[in-house]
């Protein structure tokens, strides 16, 4: 179960995800929500859980995920940022943040990215590889689908660096826990 903050662009994703791996089986619920407060976000995901829960659509071993960018949460609402990430620890939320946007996701499909970037950089590099790119497009299956491998590898390349040089845990440029969020969704279709 995925709760997004975007209501184009990460349901689009994870849907074509789902229809181009024909996961019949598997509910992606994209929770409807009411702007793009990650702790609303987190509390959507924490509310969907309780009712597939209530309506005995939850397994053992299903997750609940909340994704959602940092950009302008960290620096304009640090207070509600800190509560988000402590309301999901606390409630076995999995979180995937990306910094700055989603948008950055799909670039490192395409190409190493470690530097800072900003959401306009961000989808003017990814313009350069798509150059008819739309919020509300969906880009899973084409043309993501065989380079996301790569990305799952130059997103992990970065978490190491964000380590290595001791940024804080959700440092732009991020993709922080998306690639474990993507793995999982592909190894239920082998």
């Amino acid at each position: 179960m995925i709760a997004c903050e975007g209501s184009k662009t990460e349901p689009a994703y994870f849907e074509g995800i789902r229809k181009s791996l024909r996961l019949s089986t598997v509910q992606i619920k994209i929770l409807p929500h009411l702007g793009t407060d990650p702790l609303r976000i987190v509390e959507a995901a924490i509310a969907g859980r309780q009712d597939m829960k209530v309506d005995k659509a939850w397994i053992t071993g299903d997750r609940a995920w909340a994704v959602f960018d940092g950009d302008e949460h960290i620096a304009n609402n640090p207070d509600n940022w800190r509560s988000a990430l402590a309301k999901a620890k606390s409630q076995k939320i999995d979180l995937a943040i990306t910094n700055p946007c989603f948008e950055f996701w799909y670039l490192i499909h395409f190409r190493d990215h470690l530097a800072q970037i900003d959401r306009i950089k961000t989808l003017a590099l990814l313009k350069q590889h798509v150059s008819d790119y739309e919020k509300a497009a969906c880009l899973y299956p084409e043309p993501l689908s065989l380079l996301t491998t790569q990305a799952i590898q130059r997103a992990r390349k970065i978490a190491e660096q964000i380590q290595r040089d001791q940024l804080a845990p959700f440092s732009n440029p991020c993709c922080s826990e998306l690639p474990e969020l993507v793995e999982s969704l592909l190894k239920l279709a082998t």
